[in-house]
């Protein structure tokens, strides 16, 4: 639906909102900048999120970068209200919330440097999809980027299957949460019920497992919407191309190859490095791929295709790279194993290269610039490097671009505002304090959503406004206990009093939650 004086379905099932941090515009302009584009700095920029819920995307963003200006559209009016409210608790008034119809959206909104559109562009009417990519070129600014997600195909093929299962069950339903609970144990009796060794019982099987994971709300909105549809990527290119518009990257750059092994990789890199469009759409045909996050700029850009010996040495360097435990009988000698995110192992033997790791590990999540991660990783491996230094920082060169190829490296243009190291009076974000005070999950400084692990945590974090030392810290979350106790409040495993070195483990658990300010 596409009229505000229609009802709107996320007014009446709320969609979960928060952040995306393949959204940010820092991991944004990064991507852009190593294709030889000059995006807007993230420290002053013009943002626009279409489809920007109850602010959740937006809002940490506007607090993480004063100077810049944000604009959130919806059609939900209750989500609008929402977010509006949210943003003047935290007193932003860099960030503004409309509720207006995205088909009725025109130029006088100005140039952004970025414009995102998450969630929305599989689910809306095909008058808003075609909308939404005028818009990116009546909009974006010469050097700006835009982002779209949706859904994608190949891949989504296998989860209509599960959809015409659901559909059918609620074909005369329209209450949501009845809709939800038909939909579910229709699914679940059919695939039960299906031959498990053919293809058809497969895929609905796995969907069924994927579904039962899924939040209600979530589920609502993006498997009950009979109008979703899912596009190949070279169906949103060719709408783009309409608009004056190219393919950037994708968000999830520079994973080159994906989930693709072997001959898939082989048939991959037959494919020219320049033409990058052509070697997605050759991927997805190759993996399935059901999810994209596609970015857009402007067609007369000449862009720099392909990752040069040097490319790393303008950026920022992260990975969150932690020395693996070995058996004895796996141990070789100078040899290192790292695990990064998702059991991802790397065994390691160049002394420079396991140095680097050593210190991106230890700093983690903070980023630091290339020529400091070379300085330090030689004082690091001083007594494992040979007479050449200058072959051995080639050397480091070539391990951490095979790394980054591999996405176990994170690289910014500018360093996220955070740090791990403890001050004497500890600052957490204004964001993180204010969700912690009334929410399990909050939003760290790499914009990514974190779940706090219990009541005691929260408070702990929404105390860090940077008024407090270690010994206040203390006083205070034993008040609270204290105060919790003789409430009668349930809390499960909540302690009769915190120790010193409890706050002190807290602090540094904070810290590598992302959440401790510079």
């Amino acid at each position: 639906m596409t009229s505000a004086s229609a009802i709107n379905p996320y007014d009446a099932v709320a969609y979960p909102g928060h952040s995306f941090s393949q959204t940010h515009p820092a991991r944004l302009a990064t991507i852009a900048h190593f294709h030889g584009m000059s995006p807007g700095l993230p420290s002053e920029m013009r943002v626009l999120e279409l489809g920007c819920g109850r602010g959740g995307n937006l809002i940490p963003m506007a607090a993480q970068y004063p100077r810049s200006r944000f604009l959130g559209i919806d059609l939900s009016g209750d989500s609008i209200r929402q977010a509006n409210a949210n943003a003047d608790e935290l007193g932003l008034s860099n960030v503004t919330f409309r509720q207006e119809d995205i088909l009725e959206l025109t130029a006088d909104l100005g140039r952004f440097d970025y414009i995102i559109v998450h969630g929305v562009y599989s689910w809306v009417p095909d008058p808003v999809r075609e909308r939404i990519v005028a818009l990116f070129g009546e909009l974006l600014s010469p050097q700006g980027v835009a982002y779209v997600s949706y859904n994608a195909l190949p891949g989504c093929r296998l989860r209509d299957l599960a959809r015409d299962v659901m559909f059918y069950a609620v074909r005369n339903i329209d209450e949501p949460r009845e809709r939800v609970r038909v939909a579910r144990a229709a699914l679940k009796d059919v695939a039960e019920a299906s031959d498990p060794d053919s293809y058809h019982g497969a895929a609905l099987r796995q969907r069924l497992k994927q579904i039962d994971e899924l939040p209600d709300n979530v589920f609502y909105h993006d498997d009950l919407n009979a109008g979703a549809r899912a596009f190949a990527l070279h169906e949103v290119l060719s709408a783009a191309g309409r608009h004056g518009l190219q393919f950037l990257a994708e968000a999830s750059f520079p994973n080159l190859y994906g989930a693709a092994k072997g001959p898939a990789q082989q048939l991959l890199a037959q494919i020219p490095i320049e033409e990058a469009a052509r070697r997605e759409q050759m991927l997805d045909l190759l993996i399935g791929r059901a999810f994209r996050e596609t970015l857009l700029c402007r067609t007369e850009l000449p862009l720099r295709r392909g990752i040069r010996a040097d490319a790393l040495r303008s950026y920022y360097l992260a990975a969150n790279a932690r020395v693996a435990q070995q058996a004895t009988e796996e141990a070789r000698p100078g040899v290192e194993r790292f695990e990064f995110d998702e059991g991802v192992r790397l065994s390691v033997d160049l002394p420079l290269c396991k140095a680097a790791l050593g210190v991106m590990s230890a700093i983690w999540p903070a980023s630091i610039a290339w020529e400091e991660l070379v300085a330090r990783s030689c004082r690091e491996a001083a007594g494992e490097l040979g007479p050449d230094l200058d072959h051995e920082v080639e050397r480091l060169d070539e391990a951490l671009i095979a790394i980054f190829k591999a996405g176990l490296l994170d690289i910014r243009l500018e360093p996220p505002a955070l740090t791990t190291e403890i001050s004497e009076k500890p600052a957490a974000s204004a964001i993180a304090r204010w969700q912690a005070s009334s929410a399990l999950e909050v939003t760290d400084l790499r914009h990514r959503t974190v779940q706090l692990d219990s009541l005691v945590v929260r408070k702990f974090v929404s105390l860090l406004d940077g008024s407090r030392d270690q010994r206040m810290l203390l006083d205070d979350i034993n008040a609270f206990l204290a105060e919790t106790r003789a409430a009668g409040i349930a809390v499960t495993n909540l302690p009769e009093r915190a120790t010193a070195a409890e706050v002190a483990m807290h602090l540094k658990d904070v810290a590598r939650l992302a959440l401790l300010r510079a």
